[in-house]
């Protein structure tokens, strides 16, 4: 084969492809077989080739075609479904919004589904068309109709609902007994308020009458404010007087008592001043208990006196007889010498 020839068979095939996508983006496969209907509108609101064609959400097919006849201004749309769905006669082809940002589509709206047996819309039928607004669109109602009746009604149901719960008195709901309650006490506040009215409107004579003696007394205090200006500044005077007699009385016994404790501490320091010199003078041997402390001489004949004393006392116990007055010199020595006889012989065995 001659490149020529594979060349230019290149080509074809490359433009039957290219040609066979731009279908495919418009919505026609041509490798699928499709019926073509046919819907006249007033305004197509921006429609566009390739537009797509729903039936309940899911795309059947799409717009393969959009001509206007100027002298009608009809616009004739063509729709490219898919074989294998059945479109029932008296089906409306609705423009609608699928998008906030204005991308379109037409959904196919009908009543009844047909099966083939001659209540199915045959290829080349022109359908019925008709436009949605943007939100009908959304609520999937008919323009004629309310879009928000249904969520007025459930608004209603709602507001009904929650003023049964929070308002009537046969709720067992803690904000309803708190609003029957405020009632109650709204009520009884208002019985008494009107009470208090009567009872003002029958003294009003002596509530005047009270008013008006408050107002000569404020006068009379306001006439007299300089004298209970003066009087004031008297207490004042007095006041200060009274603190300050009583800090001069307190200050002189605090200087009093710190008179008497100075007096003391030098008396006090005076004595141990004393004591210090006695120690001083008993540290030096000065005196008789200084002496007694340091001289050696006085403490042996203190001990030697005592040596002797302690004889003494010994002869006194075993020789009493003589120490006994009037006795004769005789006796003592006869006395004596039986004393060293018993001493000789010593204790009888």
């Amino acid at each position: 084969m001659r490149y020529e020839v594979k060349i230019g068979l290149l080509a074809i095939v490359a433009i039957g492809l290219a040609f066979w996508g731009f279908k495919y983006i418009q919505g026609t496969n041509l490798f699928s077989s499709s019926n073509v209907y046919y819907v006249n509108y007033e305004d197509v609101a921006g429609l566009t080739v390739g537009t797509p064609v729903q039936i309940s959400g899911v795309i059947v097919g799409s717009v393969s075609n959009i001509q206007l006849d100027q002298q009608t201004r009809i616009v004739q749309v063509e729709l490219d479904i898919r074989d294998e769905i059945n479109i029932p006669k008296g089906t409306k082809a609705y423009i609608i919004s699928i998008s906030l940002l204005g991308e379109k589509a037409i959904d196919l709206t009908y009543a009844q589904p047909c099966f083939g047996e001659g209540d199915c819309a045959p290829d080349g039928a022109t359908l019925e068309g008709a436009t949605r607004s943007i939100l009908a669109g959304f609520l999937g109602t008919e323009d004629g109709e309310d879009p928000l009746g249904d969520f007025k009604g459930q608004l209603s149901q709602t507001i009904d609902s929650l003023q049964y719960t929070l308002f009537d008195e046969e709720s067992d709901n803690p904000i309803a007994r708190s609003t029957n309650d405020l009632a109650v006490v709204m009520q009884n506040l208002k019985g008494t308020t009107a009470r208090l009215d009567r009872i003002l409107s029958a003294n009003a004579g002596e509530i005047n009458t009270t008013m008006d003696n408050l107002a000569e007394i404020s006068t009379t205090l306001a006439n007299k404010q300089e004298a209970l200006a003066g009087i004031i500044d008297n207490a004042n005077g007095v006041s200060s007087k009274l603190n300050q007699l009583e800090l001069e009385q307190t200050m002189t016994e605090i200087n009093g008592a710190v008179t008497e404790l100075r007096g003391t501490l030098t008396r006090a320091n005076g004595a141990i001043e004393g004591v210090a010199d006695v120690m001083e003078d008993v540290k030096n041997g000065e005196g008789t208990l200084g002496k007694l402390l340091t001289d050696d001489e006085i403490y042996n004949r203190l001990n030697s006196a005592t040596l002797e004393a302690d004889t003494l006392f010994s002869d006194l116990q075993e020789r009493p007889y003589r120490y006994v007055p009037f006795k004769s010199r005789r006796k003592v020595l006869r006395q004596d010498r039986k004393d060293a006889e018993l001493d000789t012989v010593g204790p009888k065995q």
